[in-house]
């Protein structure tokens, strides 16, 4: 569910707390626009657009003075039936417990007791009672039940969690969200790694017919904060349960975002195992499958970033070479299996007939010098099977000048017969911008061919009507964007990789990204597009599904690459194709029917408010 980044619009000044109520989600924060601090709250239906619903909240004394907003912290909001219940902590001195007021519709709350918690936040089950008593969680080195009919008297019960973990100086845990759900009470609480600055979400669902019984317990984080946040400017406001999926809310200096996370029902599916750990690819123990051949000096010092395709019972890998006249060229080598390589032809397959005659040049350096060397040449190929023509893509490189987008094709009869007689390479992107990762969708839609492509740092998409492209006058121009995440992983740059796999969730779109806490490793990330608007992305990979941590992918452990360009399914695996080091061709793998659940499960897309006034 993403959408175009807005910055959150009029002064908000400080989150405090989030909570929903039949349709709508509330977000109460201090605001200063009359100059005095005070709280207002704003309301939207879709937990993303915000309007102000009340410009004045206040918490109001024993002798019905209002309370300065300063004195008031670590708000928790509940929706009862006909009033809301605030339990807050009034002063910084009171350490031992919390206070409690009512209101029957937003605007003043009027205190109605107090809880002892070991100054320990919490919140009262909304919507909900039983036998009579309103029931509040909340952790105190374990999960404590207080029970009250009045909001005065408490009972207080404790309930033992099995992955509780333990909280000391280095973890903090506490309770971040609660609701009522057809499922169950779902107690949301956040454990904060802060050895490793991380903040992870995990949860407990009760038994509505006794909240003292656990029906079910997370043993793992269903989502944890990247590493990259810090958490020093980050504060999570809030998780809500919205339409059976939760969403967290936080604060930056850039405003609020929210990131919606599994469905609940998913989670329950899935229970122990974490989630985004267990999205990834599996790389093969026979890593490199495809090396420098020394005696082949079109070839003799680096093979890598291949295509591939799976036609006629076989992967066919189309892979970059560099030799001893420094420019690239497109080997071929085949696999029955998509691992071993049964079949490697000794010459090229591909080569530029403009790039024939291009020398090194000694006494000058390009500003636009490639990635993986060379002085020029065709690199980095993606291809795409559309009827019986093969299509591929390619960066052309002249040594010199801005790095190009070319197409070319063959018949797939003459590329099976090996009879390789290439169409005249076109450009088909603009010679004033540096252009490159380029791929066709082996589908139309709408009757429209679609072509991705990247203009640092963006992901572009077009749609066209041919691929007749002269070469001169016409040009890709980036009707549409997939763009670098702030505060993530590919934060940076990211670009396509292979060319996409149809499945039913979806396009399938293996890219690469750079971060710019990492700006000298290519890793990878997943995708999923609408099937009938790939310019739609409907999940996308909160961690990296890959890294350069072997040795075969890193030179000199300093600068990292895992750089895919090829991909197939067989056998319900997903095969994974890319450069290593910018030197060898390596594959890996994952059942790819999970790959996609995983997929879905994890993606975290970041979303910016928006409020109207």
């Amino acid at each position: 569910m993403p959408v175009s980044a807005q910055k959150y619009i009029g002064n908000i000044g400080v989150g405090n707390t989030l909570f929903s109520d039949k349709n709508r989600v509330y977000l109460l924060y201090r605001s200063k626009e009359s100059g005095k601090p005070r709280f207002q709250i704003d309301s939207s239906t879709d937990g993303l657009n915000f309007v102000s619903f009340c410009r004045q909240t206040e918490l109001l004394d024993i002798d019905g003075n209002p309370v300065e907003t300063k004195e008031i912290q670590d708000i928790r909001i509940s929706a009862l039936t006909n009033k809301y219940i605030w339990v807050y902590r009034k002063e910084l001195k009171r350490k031992k417990s919390l206070s409690v007021a009512v209101s029957p519709d937003l605007r003043q709350f009027v205190p109605c007791g107090n809880i002892t918690t070991g100054g320990k936040i919490g919140q009262i089950v909304p919507g909900y009672q039983f036998r009579d008593q309103y029931v509040f969680y909340f952790i105190q080195d374990s999960l404590k039940i207080a029970f009250s009919k009045d909001f005065q008297k408490w009972h207080i019960e404790t309930c033992k969690l099995e992955y509780l973990p333990k909280e000391d100086k280095f973890t903090k845990i506490q309770i971040v969200g609660l609701a009522n759900t057809p499922k169950g009470i779902l107690v949301l609480y956040s454990v904060l790694e802060m050895d490793n600055s991380t903040l992870g979400h995990k949860l407990v669902v009760f038994d509505k017919n006794n909240p003292r019984k656990i029906l079910f317990e997370q043993q793992e984080p269903f989502w944890q904060s990247p590493p990259e946040w810090g958490l020093r400017e980050i504060k999570l406001l809030g998780i809500i349960y919205w339409g059976d999926r939760l969403i967290s809310y936080w604060q930056s200096q850039e405003g609020i975002f929210a990131i919606p996370h599994a469905k609940l029902s998913e989670i329950l599916r899935f229970k122990t195992f974490l989630p985004f750990n267990w999205l990834r690819l599996h790389k093969i123990r026979d890593n490199p499958i495809i090396k420098p051949i020394f005696e082949h000096l079109w070839e003799s010092k680096a093979t890598f970033n291949p295509a591939a395709f799976y036609d006629e019972g076989k992967v066919h890998l189309l892979y970059r070479a560099i030799g001893e006249g420094d420019r690239s060229v497109i080997g071929y080598a085949t696999s029955n299996d998509g691992i071993q390589i049964d079949q490697r032809l000794d010459e090229p397959i591909f080569i530029p007939k403009n790039m024939q005659g291009i020398k090194r040049n000694f006494n000058s350096y390009s500003p636009f010098a490639s990635g993986g060397g060379g002085y020029g040449g065709c690199e980095d190929p993606r291809i795409t099977k559309i009827d019986d023509k093969l299509y591929m893509t390619y960066v052309h490189y002249d040594g010199w000048n801005h790095p190009r987008v070319a197409l070319t094709s063959i018949g797939i009869d003459d590329f099976h017969k090996q009879n390789f007689h290439w169409s005249d390479p076109v450009f088909i992107s603009s010679p004033h911008v540096i252009d490159k990762n380029a791929c066709i969708l082996p589908e139309k839609i709408d009757g429209k061919y679609v072509i991705f492509h990247r203009v640092f740092p963006n992901i572009l998409i077009d749609f066209v009507d041919d691929l007749d492209f002269d070469g001169k006058s016409r040009w890709l121009t980036g009707e549409y964007s997939i763009s670098p995440r702030s505060m993530s992983w590919d934060s940076r740059k990211v670009g396509v990789g292979p060319t996409p796999i149809k499945t039913k969730e979806g396009w399938l779109v293996i890219y690469h990204g750079v971060g710019d806490d990492d700006p000298s490793r290519y890793k990878m990330g997943a995708m999923i597009l609408d099937i009938n608007n790939p310019a739609k992305v409907l999940y996308r990979s909160q961690r990296p599904i890959l890294e350069p941590t072997e040795s075969y992918e890193n030179e000199g452990y300093k600068y990292g690459v895992a750089y895919p360009c090829g991909a197939v399914e067989l056998k319900e695996q997903l095969i994974v194709y890319y450069g290593g080091a910018d030197t060898v061709v390596c594959a890996a793998t994952a059942p790819i029917n999970n790959f996609l659940e995983m997929l879905k499960y994890n993606h975290p897309e970041q979303l910016i408010l928006k409020t109207v006034n």
